[in-house]
């Protein structure tokens, strides 16, 4: 008999407790995606509300206050609404691009402070004002749109894994700059174009869908991702191009002197899928399926090269170069290495294997 009035009042505990919960939720304003602008006077913030009016349908609410600093933009939204608001669910924090221009420390901390925020959170950069990209998103109905274009682009595009947790890394991490994905609007929609640099919390410089994929190889064992390879006949004078998937990669990373200036040997295994081919290749042919190979290595081996030799120019370190040779010496000073960053010299190999084909024409 005790067993059971010990059951019954767990069982009308949890129940009481999911009464309060849902209570709670009905009184609060959750917040899913914010953008930040810099104006004459501090910042303008917008945010997308999801208002859940019954079970598997929600309304979006779009609001924009301007404010001293980020510190007071949420109180100056409460202001506006008939309920708090809280960030618990917020998945995605966008910043127009002359906010990120001008710093967003103050923005990430203040994020990274709040428990309730995720550290798989996203963050980005538009090519324009964060809030006239929020609205296109609001017109989709969807609070989450934005933070599951980046989910979609890391898992099975060009896009190198990053979040609010990878950021924070590799903000205060020694020798290395972070970087987050980069927006623009193309006829009305919003278009995931490439990856914006950063040097210490300033937008510095923006790279490509070709360069985000190699970096996608340089920063971590990828198993996606694609780009367009030149390949020439022997009796052709100009490049034709097939379609290479990357199935899986892995680069490694060593120092042959830690400097100053530094020098590092860097070598990329590739396994890919080829497809969309000229049609004079034969895919059962070992010999042009080599050639493929050698075209993949050859490519991807310049085109790296040319990828540091940008970072270089720019005097930004989004592969922790400086992390790596800080790794390896014991006098590594930043400024000494920043100073000589330019002269870094980077030797490149890459090694493909085609392990699928796909008919092309």
């Amino acid at each position: 008999m005790l067993k059971v009035k010990v059951l019954l009042m767990l069982v009308l505990s949890a129940l009481l407790t999911a009464c309060g919960d849902t209570n709670i939720v009905n009184s609060i304003k959750f917040v899913q995606t914010i953008g930040y602008d810099a104006v004459e006077n501090g910042v303008t913030s917008s945010a997308i509300i999801a208002n859940y009016e019954e079970q598997g349908k929600s309304k979006l609410e779009f609001y924009v206050t301007e404010s001293k600093s980020i510190y007071d933009s949420m109180p100056k939204l409460n202001m506006k609404l008939d309920f708090p608001i809280e960030y618990g669910q917020l998945r995605m924090a966008l910043f127009g691009e002359r906010f990120a221009r001008k710093g967003i420390k103050t923005a990430i901390e203040s994020l990274i402070r709040d428990p309730k925020i995720s550290s798989r959170a996203h963050l980005g950069v538009a090519d324009t004002e964060a809030l006239k990209m929020l609205n296109i998103a609001e017109n989709r109905n969807d609070p989450y749109f934005m933070s599951d274009m980046i989910e979609q682009n890391i898992r099975y595009g060009n896009l190198p894994r990053i979040n609010l947790h990878l950021t924070f890394f590799d903000f205060y991490g020694s020798g290395r700059d972070f970087f987050l994905p980069h927006f623009t609007e193309e006829r009305g929609e919003i278009k995931l174009d490439g990856i914006a640099l950063f040097k210490e919390d300033k937008f510095k410089t923006k790279i490509g869908i070709r360069d985000s994929f190699l970096m996608k190889l340089l920063t971590e064992d990828s198993s996606n991702g694609s780009i367009m390879v030149p390949v020439k006949a022997s009796d052709q004078a100009g490049d034709e191009y097939f379609l290479m998937n990357s199935i899986h990669s892995k680069a490694t990373y060593k120092v042959i002197q830690t400097g100053p200036p530094a020098s590092i040997d860097i070598r990329v295994k590739l396994d890919a899928q080829v497809k969309d081919v000229p049609q004079w290749i034969d895919l059962t042919s070992s010999e042009q399926l080599a050639l493929l190979e050698t075209s993949i290595e050859t490519y991807c081996r310049t085109e790296i090269r040319k990828f540091i030799a940008l970072l270089q120019s720019n005097d930004v370190d989004p592969l922790g170069l400086g992390d790596l040779i800080r790794s390896r010496s014991k006098e590594w000073n930043p400024q000494e290495f920043q100073k000589h960053y330019k002269e870094l010299s980077a030797t490149v190999s890459v090694t493909a294997r085609i392990i699928r084909t796909g008919a092309g024409g």
